[in-house]
C-alpha cells in the first residue's frame, strides 16, 4: 500500500473514532441524568470513561452538550429532525415520539428544565416555525396570516416534549395517552379552522358576559 492510500484510509477511520468518543460520552451523560445525578464535565467524563478535557474538545460548553444529548434523544425515539407539515404527519410523529419519551423520561426532564436545554431546543426555532405554518397553510387553505400564525404555534406546542411533561406530571399520562390527547387536540383545532369559526375577542366576550349578568 503506497502513502497516498494509507492517507486516504485514515481519514474515514479517524472520523469514526471521533464519533465513537463523541457517542460514549453523550451515553455518559444519559447515564447519570437517568440516574438523576448531576452532570458536571468531571463526572461525565467519569462515567464515559474519557479525560475531561477530551469533553471540552467535542462539547466546549454545556449547552453543546446538550445539544448533543437532544439530537441522540431524537434518535433513540426514531425522529429524524425533520418537522411535518401535514395534520396525518404531525399526528403519527406525536404517536411515535411521546411513548419514546416515557422511556428516556430523566433525560427529557433535564433538556426542558435546563438552561442550556432552552437553548440547545431554540437552535431548531426557525425551522420548526416554517414547517408549523406551512401545516397550517397546507391544511387551511385561505387563513389570514394573523390566525394561521396563532394555530401554527399552538400546533407546534402539542407536538412538543413539554406537552408530553405536563400531561404526565398533571394527569398521570403515559406517553401513549399523552399522544392520542394531544392528536385529538390537532384535530379539533384543524376542524375548528376550517369551519372558519373563530373565538371571541376579549371585548366581545366581556360583552356577552355583561348580557348575561343583565338578563
Amino acid at each position: 500500500m503506497d502513502g497516498s492510500n494509507a492517507a486516504t484510509m485514515a481519514v474515514p477511520l479517524t472520523e469514526a473514532r471521533q464519533e465513537l468518543v463523541k457517542q460514549r460520552i453523550l451515553e455518559g451523560a444519559c447515564r447519570l441524568l437517568a440516574r438523576g445525578e448531576g452532570w458536571t464535565f468531571a463526572a461525565v467524563a467519569k462515567v464515559a470513561g474519557v479525560p475531561e478535557r477530551t469533553i471540552y474538545r467535542y462539547f466546549p460548553a454545556r449547552e453543546d452538550l446538550l445539544h448533543g444529548i437532544f439530537e441522540l434523544a431524537n434518535q433513540r425515539i426514531g425522529f429524524s429532525g425533520a418537522m411535518p407539515t401535514s395534520a396525518q404527519g404531525l399526528t403519527e410523529l406525536v404517536r411515535r415520539c411521546f411513548p419514546g419519551f416515557d422511556e428516556l423520561a430523566p433525560v427529557i426532564h433535564e433538556l426542558l428544565i435546563a438552561p442550556e436545554g432552552r437553548l440547545a431546543r431554540l437552535r431548531h426555532k426557525s425551522a420548526r416555525q416554517r414547517a408549523s405554518l406551512a401545516l397550517v397553510r397546507a391544511e387551511v387553505p385561505g387563513l389570514d396570516a394573523a390566525s394561521a400564525t396563532r394555530i401554527a404555534a399552538v400546533l407546534q406546542l402539542l407536538g412538543q416534549a413539554a406537552t408530553w411533561q405536563v400531561l404526565r406530571d398533571y394527569w398521570e399520562m403515559d406517553g401513549a395517552e399523552a399522544a392520542e390527547a394531544s392528536a385529538l387536540a390537532i384535530e379539533l383545532i384543524l376542524l375548528g379552522a376550517r369551519s372558519g369559526k373563530k373565538p371571541a375577542s376579549k371585548k366581545r366576550r366581556v360583552k356577552a358576559a355583561r348580557a348575561v349578568e343583565e338578563a
